[in-house]
């Protein structure tokens, strides 16, 4: 009986090191395969960071096509109108008025520019919006970063005479009074 236990313990011995030396051999593989991953990746990342700005550019035309200034086209209106975008903007006006004011902007470029950071960055300066902003967008079909860009250029469009600035002066840089 003794005899045939250390038999089998042998016979384990010798498959266990078969598959050891199995696994340290598909463990070396991934290893090899993950290293040519890795250098894949770096040749990947610059060309993903040149396209970025591109697509950004691309996904906004969508709604607002690149002309200075940017305007809403049929869909952005559609958005704005169905989506409660607009609603909440007029709501959340005087909020979002102080915070583009808090910014002390000094043209009318730069006041674009914060009215439409100020406008992506909803969710974070009013959270009590964005069921509301998730709603909208599930309903229109479009994502919440959309809903926010329509959203924004409405907002910039309201506030503007506020701020001291009307949208045909983005282009030309104009000191506020």
């Amino acid at each position: 009986m003794e005899e045939k236990l250390g038999k089998l313990k042998k016979i384990g011995n010798w498959i266990s090191a078969i598959l050891l030396g199995n696994t340290r051999e598909l463990i070396a593989r991934i290893d090899e395969r993950t290293n040519h991953i890795l250098e894949d990746l770096k040749d990947i990342k610059p060309k993903v960071d040149d396209m970025y700005p591109k697509v950004d550019i691309l996904w906004k035309d969508k709604v607002a096509p690149a002309h200075s200034p940017r305007r809403l086209n049929d869909y952005g209106i559609t958005i704005l109108n169905s989506s409660g975008i607009k609603e909440v903007i007029e709501e959340k006006k005087s909020v979002l008025l102080n915070l583009v004011k808090a910014e002390n902007v000094k043209n009318a470029y730069d006041a674009e520019q914060t009215v439409l950071s100020v406008a992506k960055k909803l969710p974070e300066h009013c959270p009590d919006v964005i069921d509301r902003l998730k709603a909208g967008a599930f309903k229109t079909g479009a994502n919440v970063d959309t809903v926010l860009l329509v959203g924004g250029i409405y907002l910039r469009d309201l506030i503007f005479p506020d701020l001291g600035f009307s949208v045909e002066e983005i282009d030309k840089h104009k000191t506020a009074p």
